[in-house]
């Protein structure tokens, strides 16, 4: 029973690692003390709104009566959320803000900076980040219950999904909080549903993790068909890293194989699964298996590797420049802290894309939804109408799921982006990199905004 209690307890600390599309930090290069960022992916909505530039002087309107509303003043439901540099938030209440977490591992600690960092643009008391450390649910309801009796209005809660239940029935007791879940939605441990841990009880903005799965493939096979166009089909092999332990990122391994088999054509028997569920979420797990996955395909020349996670990425790449195979590779991952620290460090191998979203860019809609509710221009049930996935969205089709922007960055060209999430969130998160204040950026050259909505959203509740 200790066994299984302590597996239990590894895998909500992957879940919530993978939820977000962070690696671990435990990377080859030791660790800069820089926070992990959040990772980017997937499909979106169509918006032609573009963020104010906040460092330029904005004529605040202090009539417009709610954020990026439509011309004829009523609410636009899918951006309200979103922060509104035109808005005049000061004219209402400073709603008492937190961040309650299962832990401060340092994920959990980057969310809680981006909340705060937001909090004085929207006019918001930062009560600070709340977390317990030992894992047990009883002790995260405690947590919970104390920030609620100090006044919590607005909360964005982290628990192990499997209690949700429990924390919702909590908040509902306190008619005056508004809560967002952050890693994992909400959902109310119905066994009967056909997701993990039961229906959507609430909004939720994150990822699509099968989505996942398949951009990374289309964007190692799209190096390949540059890269080397007339490559002999026989020498080409994918490898997907996997947690087959944890869902959200045995989902990605399944995605990629999914989207390999579809379009590699003559390869596509060429794809082969490195878990690491025995190694662990590491540096130090991945390097320990994965050179013996390389060591059994010698006629491969051409190494396309999804590494899912950003420690497992870096693993590989080294690997591959160990055995000589850095030119005829590529390496990609979900998340890219890791990657990026690498790039400001010089070294160049295989790890050469990373699929990428700001920790600001991540809670900037979170928050923005729970100030919406209390003031009341929405609810949970009628927030973002445009994004209503009919596979995952309440027992009755209630709730929404907003997909978060991404870009993919590489060492060509991950500064210009980073420099503009800086920009649009009013931050210097990422001013310590070399060659940040040589680069020009303008408030206009990305947006917070993703672009299309995925096919399979119906716009119906």
């Amino acid at each position: 029973m200790k066994k299984i209690i302590a597996l239990l307890l590894a895998l909500v600390m992957v879940f919530a690692l993978v939820a977000c599309g962070g690696g671990s930090g435990e990377t080859k290069p030791a660790d800069d003390g820089q926070k992990e960022e959040t990772t980017p992916a997937d499909d979106g909505q169509k918006s032609d709104t573009t963020p104010v530039n906040p460092n330029a002087e904005v004529e605040v309107d202090t009539a417009k009566p709610y954020p990026h509303a439509n011309e004829d003043g009523t609410p636009n439901l899918d951006k309200i959320a979103h922060f509104d540099y035109e808005y005049d938030y000061s004219q209402n209440p400073k709603f008492k803000t937190t961040y309650v977490a299962s832990s401060s591992y340092f994920l959990y600690q980057a969310a809680a900076d981006a909340i705060e960092a937001w909090c004085p643009s929207f006019n918001l008391e930062w009560m600070g980040f709340k977390f317990n450390n030992d894992g047990d649910a009883n002790s995260y309801m405690t947590v919970l219950q104390q920030v609620l009796d100090e006044g919590a209005e607005i909360l964005i809660v982290d628990p192990d999904a499997t209690i949700y239940p429990t924390v919702v029935k909590m908040i509902e007791q306190y008619p005056d909080a508004e809560y967002m879940p952050m890693m994992s939605p909400a959902t109310d441990g119905d066994e009967s549903a056909p997701t993990p841990n039961g229906y959507m009880v609430h909004p939720f903005v994150g990822f699509n993790s099968l989505e996942v799965g398949h951009i990374l493939v289309d964007k190692i096979w799209q190096w390949l068909q540059d890269n080397y166009p007339d490559a002999d089909p026989a020498e080409v092999g994918c490898i997907a890293f996997d947690f087959t332990t944890s869902p959200q990122l045995h989902v990605r391994t399944v995605g990629a194989e999914e989207e390999w088999k579809k379009i590699a054509g003559a390869s596509a028997d060429n794809f082969w699964v490195c878990d690491c569920v025995s190694a662990g979420i590491s540096y130090e797990g991945a390097k320990s298996v994965f050179p013996g996955e390389v060591a059994k395909h010698t006629e491969i020349k051409y190494w396309l590797i999804c590494g899912i996670l950003d420690d497992w990425g870096l693993a590989a790449a080294d690997t591959l420049e160990e055995a000589g195979l850095t030119d005829t590779s590529v390496v990609v991952t979900f998340g890219g802290t890791g990657f990026i620290q690498q790039w400001d460090e010089g070294i160049s191998n295989a790890a050469r894309y990373a699929c990428f979203t700001a920790q600001t860019l991540y809670d900037e809609p979170i928050l923005g939804a729970c100030y919406a509710f209390k003031m009341g221009w929405c609810t949970p049930e009628t927030i973002w109408p445009s994004w209503v996935d009919p596979e995952d969205c309440g027992k009755n089709g209630e709730y929404s799921k907003v997909m978060l922007p991404t870009e993919w960055l590489s060492e060509d060209d991950y500064l210009h982006y980073l420099k503009w999430t800086d920009l649009y969130a009013s931050v210097d998160t990422y001013a310590y990199l070399k060659g940040y204040d040589d680069v020009p950026v303008s408030i206009d050259d990305f947006s917070s905004f993703v672009k299309d909505f995925p096919d399979y959203y119906t716009g119906e509740r």
